[in-house]
């Protein structure tokens, strides 16, 4: 019944743009009731000739957007930080491990990825996914940022963090400068992986922030839309004994929608499942966050062809929604 529903919800969504013909004065009050954040696509100045602004079809749209199982969500222009979908995007919620976009970005901005890392004792064992470290062991940090970016590994954010900073407690002074500096302001960090912490919070509209910055770095970017990577690890004495690992991306979106390019899943028992996600069009770019969503594909995907129609930059498809709905992921920092 419930698969049902979402469906209904998703088709309302594409036959409203597919009529795009112009609606009568009063369609605006087919929007449900506004939660504090405002559901209504702004306007959006310094496009491109051939933008078609919002109009009284798309402002339709969000009335099926509004069933969105997340318990906060934000679409929004990586182009321009226009915010074309909100809800409840300024709660204060557990991230889980999309923290590791600010991690991410700060192993590029501060770190040397030619770095070998040795492997210390303050970076093994943190609980959810990981790489498997053992004391000793010697990686490039370019390795330990795949790692932390695709297997989403609690340990290797550890131990990069502990390489860049000296400290993962410095490391974690530098994540909350940084998101000062990103007017992340409902943002504290207290480690770099993301498991859970009273004190460790974001917000939704934070997150599309941090992403937008974030995939303005190159690398970054070429990172998240990756879908596999071999990292090595060098053990046994001297570090002659090379493995390799195969990392595959949690992000189910690459290669099943279009236009999917990037960002971070995440998961905990208290954050629950999390997804900052983005996608390219044309000359457009968005990304979108969903906090606490047992349907984060379903609601990706929804959000993201709502906002390339809102953009004019593509009109979606009647077409199922999403990657399915079982979402099983087993662990911690995924």
């Amino acid at each position: 019944m419930e698969r049902g529903k979402r469906k209904s919800w998703a088709v309302l969504i594409v036959l409203s743009v597919l009529s795009a013909t112009g609606l009568p004065a009063d369609a605006r009050s087919l929007r449900a009731s506004k939660t504090r954040d405002d559901l209504s696509p702004p306007s959006i100045s310094g496009r491109n000739s051939n933008h078609r602004e919002p109009t009284a079809d798309v402002e339709l749209l969000t009335v099926g957007l509004q069933e969105l199982s997340a318990a906060a969500s934000v679409l929004m222009d990586a182009n321009t930080g226009a915010v074309l979908f909100a809800k409840n995007s300024r709660d204060r919620l557990p991230p889980a491990s999309t923290t590791k976009i600010m991690t991410a970005l700060l192993i590029l901005e501060e770190g040397r990825l030619d770095d070998r890392v040795v492997i210390t004792e303050r970076a093994i064992g943190p609980r959810g996914s990981g790489l498997g470290l053992k004391r000793g062991q010697r990686i490039t940090l370019r390795d330990l940022l795949w790692a932390v970016l695709l297997r989403s590994a609690n340990d290797a954010a550890l131990a990069a963090a502990e390489h860049v900073a000296g400290t993962t407690e410095r490391f974690v002074a530098r994540m909350n400068a940084k998101a000062v500096s990103l007017e992340m302001q409902g943002t504290h960090f207290t480690n770099p992986h993301g498991l859970d912490d009273p004190d460790h919070y974001s917000t939704a509209h934070d997150l599309a922030l941090l992403t937008r910055q974030a995939l303005r770095n190159p690398m970054f970017a070429h990172m998240v839309q990756t879908r596999e990577a071999r990292p090595s690890i060098q053990t046994g004495p001297n570090g002659r004994v090379v493995k390799r690992k195969l990392l595959r991306t949690h992000n189910r979106l690459l290669g099943q929608f279009f236009g999917a390019d990037g960002v971070k899943t995440g998961y905990t028992e208290r954050a629950g499942r999390c997804l900052v996600a983005s996608a390219s069009r044309g000359a457009h770019q968005l990304i979108t966050v969903l906090l606490n969503d047992t349907h984060r594909w379903t609601d990706a995907e929804a959000l993201l062809e709502y906002g390339f129609a809102a953009l004019g930059g593509h009109v979606p498809k009647l077409k199922a929604f999403g990657v399915g709905s079982g979402d099983i992921q087993k662990g911690e920092g995924g």
